[in-house]
């Protein structure tokens, strides 16, 4: 029997409008009727009030969750973050600095962050920021850094590839102490510390929850989500056929994709 379920936001919950539909509204809260928990697995930062304009009636749908592909949990009221070796940090900046068009932002503890390059005004309250909490890219930063982004132009509407020069510069530097997720089409690098995944957080938030790893669904779209779809009994991939065969369960219809969670995924279990 499913008792609780994990969601990923971006090209999984989320309309391509980036809110929730009402219909994934209605499932969500028919799974809430049947006391199954409902839980957050996105690589966000736990800004989704500034980021996605949320209010308190999306937050009463979800229990807890994971953030910064698991570098961050929330559980009972409780933050616990898992911060990336500072060294490490320190050559990821020193590696993109050549690079003038390249652009790194790190992803601190208490939702601050800091970047190589000034954002624009308007880019503020895409990151769900204020300008107070940015600070500078500087060794203090370094050792609280929970992720780190790297992409060209501005992160929500990058349409430039980020050179395999790099990703693979910074495969050598990470090795074993972060794991590293190229995702976004190859738009985007995500690292945080190798202790933490999705996968991971998920089941350190399932072993406090005190649930089976049957108990659980996990819900997909990305190769930052591939090791939790493929970890628990119970993994959906939403569309990306480049990773249906890593997943228990794909979903394609294409409608899937534009309204977020259909109401029948509620019988997908039993």
């Amino acid at each position: 029997m499913i008792r609780a379920l994990f969601f990923d936001l971006d090209g999984t919950l989320l309309t391509s409008r980036k809110t929730l539909a009402d219909s994934t509204r209605t499932a969500l809260q028919q799974c809430q009727k049947q006391g199954i928990g409902l839980f957050l697995a996105t690589a966000r930062a736990p800004l989704l009030d500034k980021m996605l304009g949320w209010t308190e009636a999306e937050f009463r749908l979800f229990d807890g969750g994971i953030y910064c592909n698991g570098a961050c949990e929330k559980l009972h009221g409780q933050t616990h973050y898992i911060f990336l070796p500072a060294p490490l940090v320190t050559r990821c900046v020193q590696t993109v600095n050549p690079i003038p068009a390249l652009h790194l932002a790190l992803q601190l503890q208490e939702e601050r962050h800091a970047f190589n390059h000034p954002l624009a005004a308007a880019a503020y309250g895409q990151w769900g920021i204020a300008p107070q909490s940015v600070v500078p890219l500087e060794a203090s930063a370094f050792c609280q850094t929970v992720k780190i982004l790297i992409y060209f132009e501005n992160l929500i509407d990058s349409v430039t590839p980020l050179p395999i020069s790099l990703v693979e510069s910074c495969r050598q530097i990470c090795q074993d102490q972060a794991n590293i997720y190229l995702t976004d089409q190859g738009k985007v690098l995500q690292i945080s510390n190798s202790r933490t995944s999705k996968y991971q957080s998920i089941d350190h938030l399932r072993h406090q929850l005190g649930l089976q790893p049957d108990e659980i669904a996990v819900f997909g779209d990305d190769w930052n989500d591939l090791e939790m779809l493929t970890g628990f009994p119970h993994g959906t991939l939403w569309a990306m056929p480049t990773l249906s065969c890593a997943a228990r369960f794909a979903v394609r219809h294409a409608a899937m994709m534009k309204t977020g969670l259909p109401g029948p995924c509620m019988s997908c279990w039993d």
